[in-house]
C-alpha cells in the first residue's frame, strides 16, 4: 500500500470514528478532540484513549491507560500486530471498560477509499 491510499483509509477510519461517537452521545458521557492525523477522545473519569498514524510505518496507534496497539491494514480492517485483535474489537472493549456501555464499532471492519 502507498502512502496516499494509507493517509486516505486512515483518514476514513476516524471519520467513522468520530461519527460513531456522535450517534452515542447521549448514552456516553466524552468529549473528544478530531485534529488532522489523530484524535483524542476524554472520559468522564478523565482517562484517555488517542489515536494517531504512523506514516512511515503504514501503521495505526492506539494509546490506552491499559496499553497501546499497533495496528497495520490487513484485508480492509486495521489489525493488531501483536494480539491480532482487530480495531472495533479493541473500542469496542476500552469504550466498555470506561464508560460501562456498549459501544459497536463494526463499521470499521471494512475500510474502503
Amino acid at each position: 500500500m502507498n502512502i496516499l491510499s494509507f493517509n486516505k483509509k486512515f483518514k476514513k477510519t476516524l471519520l467513522i470514528i468520530e461519527n460513531i461517537i456522535n450517534q452515542n452521545e447521549e448514552k456516553i458521557d466524552i468529549d473528544y478532540i478530531y485534529l488532522e492525523n489523530m484524535i483524542t477522545i476524554t472520559f468522564k473519569n478523565k482517562k484517555k484513549i488517542i489515536i494517531n498514524s504512523q506514516e512511515y510505518l503504514k501503521q495505526l496507534w492506539i494509546a490506552t491507560s491499559n496499553q497501546g496497539y499497533h495496528l497495520i491494514l490487513n484485508k480492509n480492517t486495521w489489525k493488531c500486530i501483536r494480539t491480532q485483535k482487530k480495531i472495533a474489537n479493541i473500542l469496542e472493549q476500552e469504550f466498555l471498560n470506561q464508560t460501562k456501555n456498549i459501544i459497536y464499532f463494526s463499521d470499521l471492519d471494512n475500510i474502503k477509499e
